[in-house]
């Protein structure tokens, strides 16, 4: 019989700040639609000659990841820590996070990355919003 599971619940995403959490804060209360989600990455560079010959060749992007958190996330803190050290101290501090996905059998490292936006408040609607954090990354494996 063929794996048919394909669910999030049992994700584990650990984000990791050598400065900040050198052991690791495990990423809890995601959103209901959204926990991490991964933008598209480029892998060639495609052009066509004119005399209507394509060449192509690889390159490498960055990785951007995108993790949304529920508004009563006790992960929240973390990410407000890491907001406001990197506010205070002028500098951005590497992250690397590690997914784990039970029901496809996977885990992915990906490294060297920076946050690159997130906010310290929730959009105050009629419920507080969920908080998108984004981050970049130079390697996954």
């Amino acid at each position: 019989m063929k794996n048919r599971n394909i669910t999030a619940a049992n994700a584990v995403v650990i984000m990791k700040v050598e400065k900040l959490f050198p052991q690791g804060v495990r990423l809890e209360q995601f959103s209901t639609d959204a926990v991490v989600t991964q933008g598209d990455e480029t892998f060639a560079e495609t052009r066509m000659g004119v005399d209507g010959q394509m060449v192509a060749g690889y390159i490498d992007q960055i990785k951007t990841l995108t993790v949304t958190l529920e508004p009563s996330s006790p992960s929240i803190v973390a990410m407000d820590t890491l907001i406001k050290a990197i506010r205070s101290n002028r500098t951005v501090y590497p992250v690397t996070f590690v997914i784990t996905l039970p029901a496809v059998g996977k885990v992915l490292t990906y490294s060297n990355g920076v946050l690159k936006t997130g906010k310290l408040l929730a959009d105050v609607q009629q419920t507080l919003a969920p908080i998108q954090y984004t981050f970049d990354f130079e390697s996954v494996r």
